[in-house]
This record gives structure tokens, C-alpha cells and sequence, in this order.
């Protein structure tokens, strides 16, 4: 798994899109709704919890929002 950023796997990252998302490993569950809402942003490492992928500006930013939206902590963010 290739994270968007290597040496902050969580984030906060900035997308080609403008938007910067990051996941608070601290409330993170590891549910993984995010990675089904978003599947080219988010993805659970080897701890289960979610990490952004290189491939997340795939995404759209309308995904992202989804996929923060459904985090049942609120671990993720975007802005």
C-alpha cells in the first residue's frame, strides 16, 4: 500500500483537488466505511486504521465529503 504521503501516512495531506484531508488515528475505529465510500482516498493499514492512499486524488472532493460524513467518530477530516 502506497500512502500519498510516506512519512504521514494519517495526513493532513493536500489533494490536487485544494483539500486537505487527515485522519485522527487517535478516534480512528478502523470500521472502514471510508474505504468504501472512498476506495482511491482511504485504506486500513496493518493497525486498522485509515490511512490516505497515493491514489486519492482519484476521489472526488464530493467522495471525500461523503466518506467524512460517514465516519461514525468523526475521524476524519477535510478542509
Amino acid at each position: 500500500m502506497a500512502f500519498k504521503d510516506e512519512s504521514k501516512p494519517s495526513g493532513p495531506v493536500t489533494l490536487a483537488n485544494g483539500a486537505t484531508v487527515a485522519v485522527d488515528r487517535d478516534l480512528c475505529i478502523g470500521c472502514g466505511g471510508c474505504t468504501a465510500i472512498a476506495s482511491n482516498t482511504f485504506g486500513l493499514d496493518g493497525e486498522g486504521k485509515s490511512t490516505i492512499l497515493s491514489s486519492a486524488d482519484a476521489d472526488s472532493k464530493e467522495a471525500i465529503e461523503s466518506a467524512k460524513n460517514g465516519c461514525p467518530v468523526g475521524a476524519i477530516s477535510v478542509n
